[in-house]
């Protein structure tokens, strides 16, 4: 049985950086902290759920074969020796968020700033994550490109946000 040898690996690296970020975290170690599948990543475990608070993941995004000009992407024959690959991998995290009580009142400001807060300090871990994780040291020294950290929602009790990173990668899979 094949394993993937470009993409996941990456994906689990960047995982266990992030994992590892959000434990110092305002809001904590979250209570999930997985590689994902998919175009998108359900909200499933945005609030306590035991061990923690919220949701963490890497998710592929996308592989592409890589120009010579890294992250652009070629579209020329290119030898299996020199094969390149660009890895774009998707962080984020989902936290609970303060939401309309049950009469109907808005959250204090109180709480809506302590959710920025929160938010946006898993945001710093992801930076944190992203610009260290693939350093020289034990994941290995690798080009990337980092993209732009983006909030998602608020929606129903969750928010939070995510980020991209376009990581090269090196495989030959050829017989």
């Amino acid at each position: 049985m094949a394993l993937d040898v470009v993409a996941f690996p990456l994906a689990q690296d960047l995982l266990g950086c992030l994992c590892g970020a959000l434990e110092e975290s305002l809001g904590g170690p979250p209570c999930r902290c997985c590689v994902y599948p998919g175009a998108q990543v359900p909200a499933d475990s945005c609030c306590d759920c035991g061990a923690g608070q919220g949701q963490a993941w890497v998710r592929v995004a996308k592989i592409f074969p890589a120009a010579a000009r890294f992250p652009e992407q070629s579209f020329a024959v290119e030898s299996c020796a020199s094969r390149s690959w660009g890895v774009e991998l998707e962080v984020g995290v989902y936290r609970c968020v303060a939401t309309v009580d049950d009469e109907g009142n808005p959250p204090s400001c109180e709480q809506v700033e302590h959710d920025a807060a929160v938010i946006l300090d898993d945001a710093a871990a992801m930076r944190r994550a992203v610009a260290c994780c693939f350093a020289d040291g034990e994941h290995g020294n690798r080009d990337l490109v980092v993209g732009e950290w983006t909030p998602i929602g608020p929606s129903g009790g969750c928010g939070g946000g995510s980020m991209t990173v376009t990581i090269q990668a090196y495989d030959c899979a050829c017989p």
